[in-house]
C-alpha cells in the first residue's frame, strides 16, 4: 500500500510579517532548475502492492551495477633459477633491492652466498684493500657466516657511487631515528667540545629473513645452519646518533632491562645564538609510547646519524664486534669457526 502526502500551497505570510518563511523562499517567483516544493508529492512504498501514482511525483533513478569484467588470462613465464643467477651477475649494487622484489626466485638468489661472493669479486679493488679492515679483505671473505653484511660494508670502501653518496651527504636527516629502540648511550670530550652518542636499533619485521637470523644469533646453537648463516649481522638495523655541543650535559643512566624508544627528535635554531647553533630536543618513551624522559642539548654545533654500513660507524664505537679494534679477534674467531664447521660436517 502506498501512502501519498500532498503539500498544499497556502497563503504567504511574508508580506504581513518581517521575516521570510521557508514557504516564501521555496515558492519564489524567480525560477531555477528545481521544481517548486508546492507541486511535489512524496510517495512512500510499503509492502509489495503497486498503485498508480498521480501526475506529479518524485522520480527516482535506478542505479545499475556495471557488468563484471571478464577475467583476463595472463601468461607468466617461470624461468629456472640458474637464469636468474646469470642475470644477477649484471645487477648493480644499488639495484639489489629492486631485483629481489621481482619474484620469489630472485629473492632466493639474493639470499644465496653465491650472489654475495660474485658481487664482492666484481667490484673488488686491490688498491683499496689496505684501507679496509682485515675481516673485509679478500683472504677472509671465504666465511659464509655474515657474508652479506661484510660485502655491503666492503662496497662502501670500493664502490665509488657509495663512497660519493656518503661524501655528498655527511649530515643525514636526524629525524629518521624516531621509533628506534635505544640500546645505550655514552659521551666523550675532545678539543672541539663534547660528543654524545646514542646507539639505536630498528624493529625487525615479523617472519623476515633478518628476524630469523637475529633469533638464531641469540640462541647461539652450534649447528651447520648457524655457521652458514649469510645474514648474520650483530649490527643489523643499528644507527648511532651523534650530538656535538660546546657544553657538558648530564646523561641519565638507563637499565638494560628497560625497553626505551626514541619518540621524537626536534632540531631548531637556538635563541640568541648565531645561525650555526641549534637546539636539539630528544624525547625518550617506553614501549607504551609514554614519554619518560626528555633530553635538551643547547647549543649544538652538529648532529650526525651513522648507519651500520658506514665505515665511520665502527670507528666511533670500539665495543662492537668487528670494529677496527677487534679485527684480530674476529679473524681468530673465523679460524675457530672453520674447525667447528669441519667437525660438524664430519658428524
Amino acid at each position: 500500500m502506498a501512502v501519498s502526502v500532498k503539500v498544499k500551497p497556502g497563503r504567504s505570510l511574508g508580506s504581513s510579517r518581517g521575516d521570510i518563511t521557508i514557504y516564501d523562499f521555496a515558492n519564489s517567483a524567480k525560477r531555477n532548475a528545481r521544481a517548486r516544493k508546492s507541486y511535489s508529492r512524496v510517495a512512500v512504498e510499503k509492502g509489495d502492492d503497486e498503485e498508480a501514482m498521480e501526475d506529479e511525483t518524485v522520480a527516482t533513478a535506478t542505479v545499475r551495477a556495471p557488468p563484471p569484467e571478464e577475467e583476463q588470462q595472463v601468461t607468466y613465464a617461470d624461468y629456472h633459477i640458474d637464469i636468474w643467477h646469470s642475470i644477477a651477475e649484471h645487477v648493480r649494487p644499488e639495484d639489489v633491492a629492486r631485483f629481489a622484489l621481482i619474484c620469489r626466485k630472485t629473492a632466493e638468489v639474493t639470499q644465496s652466498a653465491k650472489f654475495w661472493h660474485a658481487l664482492y669479486r666484481r667490484w673488488y679493488d686491490g688498491e683499496l684493500e689496505e684501507q679496509m679492515p682485515r675481516r673485509l679483505q679478500q683472504e677472509n671473505m671465504w666465511r659464509l657466516r655474515g657474508l652479506r653484511a661484510c660485502t655491503i660494508r666492503a662496497l662502501f670502501y670500493m664502490y665509488r657511487p657509495f663512497i660519493h653518496r656518503i661524501a655528498a651527504a655527511p649530515f643525514n636527516d636526524p629525524h629518521r631515528v624516531a621509533g628506534r629502540r635505544l640500546l645505550f648511550c655514552w659521551c666523550t670530550k675532545g678539543k672541539s667540545g663534547w660528543r654524545y652518542y646514542f646507539k639505536l636499533r630498528a624493529r625487525f619485521g615479523a617472519g623476515s629473513r633478518v628476524a630469523r637470523s637475529a633469533r638464531m644469533q641469540q640462541a647461539r646453537e652450534e649447528s651447520l645452519e648457524y655457521m652458514q648463516d649469510t645474514y648474520a649481522n650483530a649490527e643489523e638495523g643499528c644507527q648511532i646518533l651523534i650530538v656535538m655541543t660546546d657544553t657538558a650535559h648530564l646523561l641519565p643512566q638507563y637499565g638494560a632491562e628497560q625497553q626505551l624508544y626514541v619518540k621524537s627528535l626536534t632540531q631548531t635554531l637556538a635563541s640568541g645564538m648565531s645561525m650555526t647553533k641549534y637546539k636539539v630536543r630528544l624525547q625518550i618513551a617506553n614501549y607504551c609510547g609514554r614519554v619518560v624522559d626528555e633530553l635538551v642539548f643547547v647549543p649544538v654545533r652538529q648532529t650526525r646519524v651513522l648507519d651500520w654500513w658506514n665505515p665511520e660507524y665502527y670507528r666511533e664505537d670500539p665495543t662492537i664486534d668487528g670494529g677496527e679494534g677487534k679485527e684480530e679477534e674476529g679473524v681468530e674467531d673465523g679460524d675457530r669457526e672453520c674447525g667447528l664447521l669441519g667437525r660438524l660436517r664430519r658428524e
